[in-house]
C-alpha cells in the first residue's frame, strides 16, 4: 500500500498533560481527527505522528502548570511549533466548564489553537528557569521559617509564660531573634517534659531552616556576580527601594524587558494596572486587576515603602495621594510609579536619575 505523505498539511494538537498520561486531541484544518490518551512523553507523541502523519507541519499547545517548560523544549526540538498557554486565556464554553475532563480540555485547547485564539507565554532560557526555581525556593524557606517562629511563640504562650520585656515589643513579638533570645528559649523551664521536648524540636527546626536559608541566600546573591547579570543588577539597585534580592527577582522573573513593547504591557503583567469599566459615555477605574504576577507585585509594593524614605519625589506623591485615599491605596499608586522607573531604566540602560520618572 502506498504511504500517504502529509507534507504541506497542518495539524493542530491540544495537550492536557499530567504526570502519568496525556490526553491528546488532533485537529486538521477542516475537522477533529481523534482524541486519545498516551504515556506522558513527547517521544510517544512524536512516534504516533511520524507513523500516522509523516512530514506534517505540527502546531501544539498545553496549559502552563507545575511541569514547567521541558515539554515545550523537547517538542520544539522535533520541529513542532509548541505554545505554553495561560489557562485563564483559553476561551471556554459553559458546557466545557461544567463537564471538565481531560479529553474535553485537550479538545478545547486544540480547537482554539486551530482558530488562532491562543497566545503563548514567555519561555525562559533553561539557565534562567533554574535561577528562578532557586529564588522561589528561598522564598518558600523564608515562609517556612516564619511559620516555625510563630509555632515557637505559640508554645511559649500556651505554657502561660510571658516574654521578658527586653525580647518583646508593643505587639507581643520579639524584635529580633538574637542569640540571647534563643538562649533564653533553650533554658526556659516548661511544665512537663513533653512540652520541653516539643520546644526543643521546634528550635532544632528553626536552626535547620535558618542555616538552609542563609546558604540558599548566598547562592542567590551569586547570580549578581555572573556574566550578564552583574551590570543589570547594579543598574536596578540604583533605583530607590530596589535591593539586591529584589533585583535578582526582577531579572529571573522578567528575563528580557524587550518582550514588553510598552510600560502598559509591563504594568499589566506585574498586576498594578487598575481595572476599567467603559460603557457609552461613562468610564471609571476600579481597584488593581486580579490578574498579576503575585510575587513581583508584592515585592514592588514592599519596595515602595522603602522608596518613599529615599526618594523625595515619591514621598511627595505618596503624601498627595494620602489626601484622597488610605495609605494602603496610596502606596499602590507609588508602586506603579516605581515600576515605571524600573521599566525606563531597564529599557534604556541608563542609570536612575531625577529625569527618569516615567515610562
Amino acid at each position: 500500500m502506498e504511504k500517504v505523505d502529509f507534507k504541506g498539511k497542518e495539524l493542530f494538537i491540544g495537550l492536557d498533560v499530567h504526570k502519568k498520561s496525556w490526553s491528546v486531541s488532533i485537529f486538521s484544518t477542516e475537522s477533529h481527527f481523534k482524541t486519545f490518551s498516551q504515556p506522558s512523553s513527547p517521544k510517544a507523541l512524536k512516534s504516533y505522528l511520524d507513523r500516522h502523519f509523516p512530514n506534517a507541519t505540527v502546531k501544539c499547545a498545553y496549559e502552563a502548570s507545575k511541569f514547567g517548560f521541558w515539554i515545550q523544549r523537547e517538542l520544539a526540538s522535533y520541529g513542532y511549533d509548541c505554545l505554553v498557554v495561560n489557562p485563564s486565556d483559553i476561551p471556554s464554553t459553559q458546557k466545557e466548564n461544567s463537564e471538565k475532563t481531560d479529553p474535553v480540555d485537550s479538545r478545547k485547547i486544540g480547537r482554539n489553537l486551530r482558530a488562532g485564539q491562543l497566545r503563548g507565554i514567555h519561555i525562559p532560557k533553561t539557565e534562567t528557569e533554574g535561577l528562578r526555581q532557586l529564588f522561589r525556593y528561598r522564598k518558600r524557606l523564608w515562609a517556612d521559617l516564619v511559620r516555625t517562629k510563630n509555632r515557637i511563640k505559640d508554645r511559649v504562650c500556651a505554657s502561660g509564660i510571658a516574654l521578658p520585656p527586653k525580647f518583646d515589643n508593643a505587639h507581643g513579638q520579639p524584635l529580633l531573634w538574637t542569640h540571647a533570645f534563643l538562649k533564653w528559649l533553650r533554658e526556659l523551664e516548661l511544665p512537663g517534659p513533653s512540652a520541653r521536648t516539643t520546644l526543643d524540636l521546634l528550635l532544632e527546626q528553626y536552626d535547620m531552616l535558618k542555616g538552609h536559608l542563609l546558604k540558599t541566600g548566598k547562592e542567590v546573591r551569586k547570580t549578581l556576580r555572573q556574566k550578564g547579570y552583574k551590570e543589570l543588577g547594579k543598574l536596578l539597585r540604583g533605583i530607590p527601594g530596589i535591593g539586591p534580592l529584589t533585583s535578582v527577582q526582577l531579572i529571573v522573573e522578567i528575563e528580557d524587558i524587550n518582550r514588553f513593547p510598552s510600560f502598559k504591557h509591563f504594568n499589566s503583567f506585574v498586576g498594578l494596572k487598575p481595572t476599567s469599566y467603559s460603557s457609552g459615555e461613562k468610564e471609571r477605574h476600579g481597584f488593581i486587576t486580579f490578574r498579576k504576577h503575585s510575587a513581583l507585585r508584592s515585592s514592588i509594593v514592599e519596595c515602595s515603602w522603602v522608596a518613599i524614605q529615599q526618594d523625595p519625589a515619591l514621598l511627595a506623591s505618596y503624601e498627595e495621594f494620602k489626601k484622597r485615599m488610605s495609605g494602603k491605596r496610596a502606596i499602590v499608586k507609588v508602586a506603579r510609579k516605581l515600576l515605571a522607573r524600573i521599566y525606563r531604566v531597564w529599557k534604556t540602560g541608563e542609570p536612575y536619575g531625577p529625569g527618569l520618572v516615567s515610562a
